[in-house]
């Protein structure tokens, strides 16, 4: 088939209804893809996630929702099936590196340690064979850490880093400099859904997703998706929303309050 429709930010987190997130996950991509494309999924988990894993060896099973999930050969990548739709699920991390900005390292199965500095951690995740990309987050790309940042996109050629939009920046927010300097450089912007680690936010699986343009391979899934992020032509839009300003705010206080419950 030739496009992708990916939410190259998808999270599992301990606290979903996992039967529900994946049914969601399955539904909203198939819905953006509209059987114009391949639907994908790309796990970027935390440190204390495994959920591509569990699904992986069975121990985290997707029965109830009339949903099944195989591994396929290549290894890092399954095939959720149900309700006449299919999503590609590739694994991936999320990393925190040393000035505590999110590096997604996505479509790679390696296990990588938090804590190295941003350009380490790039080079770390190159090597690894994934791909590495820039996470936008409230707070993340402003002051010393938006010169971290900046460096990296002046270090890096296009294929090699990009940058990642969620479904949590709020919108009409116009979009921050470091994308439209991103794109000026060549480097592409892909967008995910981002969860946050609370109940509920599950539905919101596969509500936000990049649309790449290219042959995508059934029997090489991986190498198909790997080929399609490193080509900053193939990224020809995204679907989905992202929040309006009342949503986001509601999302992001109810997260402050679950960390000052947890401290």
């Amino acid at each position: 088939m030739n496009g992708m429709v990916a939410d190259t930010h998808v999270h599992i987190y301990p606290c979903y209804d996992f039967p529900a997130a994946l049914a969601s996950l399955v539904a909203n991509l198939a819905r953006l893809a509209a059987g114009e494309a391949v639907s994908a999924a790309f796990f970027t988990e935390r440190h204390d996630c495994r959920a591509f894993a569990s699904l992986q060896d069975g121990s985290l099973p997707a029965a109830g929702r009339d949903l099944e999930v195989r591994s396929l050969e290549e290894g890092a990548v399954l095939l959720a099936t149900g309700g006449g739709a299919e999503v590609y699920l590739f694994a991936g991390r999320q990393l925190v590196t040393a000035e505590r900005i999110e590096v997604l390292a996505v479509a790679m199965p390696a296990d990588l340690p938090d804590g190295q500095p941003a350009l380490k951690m790039v080079e770390a995740v190159l090597a690894a064979g994934g791909v590495p990309v820039i996470g936008w987050s409230p707070g993340k790309w402003s002051l010393s850490r938006g010169h971290v940042v900046r460096e990296l996109l002046r270090r890096f050629k296009p294929g090699d880093l990009l940058l990642g939009d969620t479904a949590l920046r709020p919108t009409p927010c116009p979009e921050p400099r470091l994308m439209r300097e991103a794109r000026r450089r060549g480097l592409a912007v892909i967008a995910g859904s981002d969860p946050l680690p609370l109940p509920r936010e599950e539905r919101l699986l596969g509500t936000y997703a990049t649309v790449f343009q290219g042959p995508f391979d059934a029997a090489q899934p991986l190498e198909s998706a790997r080929r399609l992020l490193r080509s900053p032509a193939a990224v020809v839009g995204t679907r989905g929303a992202r929040s309006s300003w009342p949503v986001f705010a509601s999302r992001w206080s109810r997260l402050a309050f679950s960390r000052q419950i947890a401290t």
